[in-house]
């Protein structure tokens, strides 16, 4: 059933000011929730996150008026657990900075049926999405900038109890429009033969599976740099559509720093956000337009890695946060301490 009632959205947002008068500080406190388009089906779970100005000890409450928002560490990113009836929530952020002036933001938030083919981009989003996340990125590769790209990689994670085909679904890292990466199986672009361990023909990720994106040129790469990664039996290997890199310059993931890119795992096209499923790093994601993704500098994520350092996450069921991500020496493609 298609959906054809119109999603307006609003921020809501007041500044309570006691008999004494706030500070310049709370006056200037203001942030909003994303993504501006908040809609999701109904049982499934929604990455939220926090964009504008907001000091480090600023204490952060999430709530909704249906459905549940869960969150962990100072609170800056959350996920919404959607209700398993469909309807308009109304998720509301409490921000205390420490004196007597609260500041609260809102966005209302539409609930739909499942399966439904949402707007914009006529996709049918698979009921089992938000049990994917980015559970491992190689956001600082080994070797030197000619060999750099051979060893990048993304690593995805299906916690859920049922397969996942995430064939189409879009990476990105900030950078350049039309730069997304469009996730295929590893056979359907590459002739060239990988461990025939691995699952190189399928874009499902199975239960408690993991899902490792790699360059079309890994191949191409040598042992001298810490290549080939040596992967468990069964992980499925997927790749991009049609760049040569992950990402979306010459240095792939890492742009042209130290692994300080951003990653978003989003339903759409090359220039539009649908759905986004998951983030690395607490993207601001303004809007439905994945060009302007960018690092909301509130936190130290992207982590700052030392070469031959990935980032890996630590509990797959809470949301992309600081205190998520560890750095882990030489990585773990296809594998993680999760059950």
């Amino acid at each position: 059933m298609k959906l054809k009632t119109t999603l307006y959205l609003s921020i809501i947002s007041a500044l309570w000011l006691n008999a004494c008068g706030a500070s310049s500080r709370d006056a200037n406190l203001k942030a909003s929730i994303l993504p501006d388009v908040c809609q999701v089906q109904a049982g499934d779970q929604l990455a939220l996150t926090l964009d504008g100005q907001i000091p480090a000890n600023t204490q952060i409450q999430w709530s909704a008026t249906m459905g549940e928002v869960v969150w962990a560490g100072q609170g800056l990113t959350a996920t919404f657990l959607a209700p398993n009836n469909p309807g308009e929530a109304v998720i509301s952020v409490l921000f205390v900075s420490g004196t007597p002036s609260p500041f609260t933001a809102s966005r209302s938030c539409a609930v739909v049926e499942k399966n439904v083919t949402a707007s914009p981009g006529n996709i049918n989003f698979p009921s089992a999405a938000s049990t994917i996340v980015i559970s491992e990125v190689m956001g600082n590769q080994c070797g030197g900038l000619e060999t750099r790209k051979f060893n990048q990689y993304v690593e995805l994670y299906n916690f859920g109890d049922q397969p996942v085909d995430v064939g189409g679904w879009m990476l990105f890292d900030e950078g350049e429009k039309g730069t997304p990466d469009r996730l295929i199986s590893w056979n359907s672009r590459s002739s060239l033969q990988l461990d025939p361990m691995l699952v190189t023909n399928s874009t499902v990720i199975p239960p408690r599976g993991f899902a490792v994106v790699l360059s079309p040129l890994y191949p191409e790469g040598n042992i001298e740099n810490r290549m080939p990664y040596k992967f468990p039996p069964g992980v499925i290997i997927l790749t991009a559509e049609s760049s040569q890199t992950l990402g979306d310059d010459f240095f792939g993931i890492i742009s042209d720093q130290d692994g300080y890119d951003t990653i978003t795992l989003y339903i759409g096209s090359d220039t539009v956000i649908d759905r986004v499923l998951d983030t690395y790093g607490t993207p601001s994601i303004g809007g439905p337009y994945p060009v302007n993704i960018d690092d909301n500098h509130l936190d130290h994520t992207p982590l700052h890695l030392s070469e031959c350092e990935s980032a890996e996450r630590i509990d797959p069921r809470q949301p992309d946060s600081e205190t998520n991500w560890i750095a882990l020496f030489g990585g773990s493609p296809g594998d993680g301490p999760y059950q």
